[in-house]
């Protein structure tokens, strides 16, 4: 997502097709990007598809890699959202690896 706020532009995706993974559909999206650029092909997990295939989305890819791009208007992305958690795990596996290495200073010294 930072990736896409510092460097997103809007743009089209052409629903492809999906496969089924567990209580959502892995849905696979073409970007469409100018003429004579290889097609950039990313994927989005979604409750219900976005219709039939062929089904042109809008996007919000990476300008410099449009492989990183995910469905929606700039406009409607909430690039804060993922902050919390990024913060939360983040916090929780400096206190792991905190507690790891105390645990191997006291293994070295008994």
């Amino acid at each position: 997502m930072r990736k896409l706020k510092h460097h997103g532009v809007d743009g089209q995706a052409v629903y492809k097709f999906y496969e089924y993974v567990t209580n959502s559909h892995r849905a696979f999206f073409d970007v469409c990007l100018p003429e004579g650029e290889p097609p950039a092909r990313f994927h989005e997990y979604m409750q219900s598809l976005p219709g039939p295939e062929g089904t042109v989305v809008p996007v919000v890819h990476d300008s410099r890699k449009p492989r990183h791009a995910k469905t929606g208007t700039r406009a409607d992305l909430d690039f804060d959202k993922e902050r919390p958690v990024v913060l939360l795990m983040g916090g929780t596996g400096l206190v792991l690896l905190g507690v790891g290495a105390m645990l191997c200073l006291i293994s070295a010294v008994t």
